[in-house]
């Protein structure tokens, strides 16, 4: 069995002036949503060249994410942080939205969730502690179980009732430690 672990941002530039489309999800609409993305990153700044994990997601592979467009995401996240409170660059302290998608054997299985970012690598890591079952990964998060060396993904009762996006494949997934 192959697990990946690809660390991903999420990047929305919603703009007034392109509209958003009319149908979703993107995933079942790939071609509009890819349309929208390219549009209003443009239009925020970004290069033509920055091409989303999946067609039409708002996903972004780290490793595949130029300098110049990493560092407009840096500048717009030290914007965002930045309040009449906090401003020095000592106050930044939330990571990057977006998460880690788990690839099981060249498939997507999971995607990061709503409020998931790239400090939620130390969840994953913790599914190695033996006393540690909490996970979460935005919301919605599957119920975590461990047995005789297997962490087991119980997308069906999820504490956070939520439907996950995009749609899991199957009700759980088991995993060797």
């Amino acid at each position: 069995m192959k697990i990946e672990l690809i660390p991903v941002i999420e990047i929305t530039n919603y703009n007034q002036d392109i509209p958003m489309p009319p149908t979703g999800p993107y995933w079942g609409f790939s071609d509009e949503w890819e349309d929208y993305h390219i549009s209003t990153n443009i239009k925020a700044g970004y290069s033509q060249n920055l091409k989303p994990y999946a067609k039409g997601s708002s996903f972004y592979r780290v490793s595949e994410i130029s300098d110049s467009d990493l560092l407009k995401i840096i500048e717009k996240e030290i914007d965002r942080q930045q309040t009449d409170e906090n401003l020095g660059i000592e106050d930044l302290v939330c990571p990057l939205d977006g998460g880690y998608i788990l690839k099981i054997n060249n498939i997507d299985q999971y995607f990061p969730q709503c409020c998931g970012n790239l400090g939620d690598i130390e969840d994953w890591k913790n599914l190695f502690n033996k006393d540690y079952s909490f996970f979460y990964m935005g919301h919605p998060s599957p119920r975590i179980e461990k047995s005789e060396n297997k962490i087991i993904f119980d997308f069906l009762n999820s504490e956070i009732q939520e439907n996950f996006a995009p749609p899991i494949l199957e009700d759980s997934i088991v995993v060797d430690e």
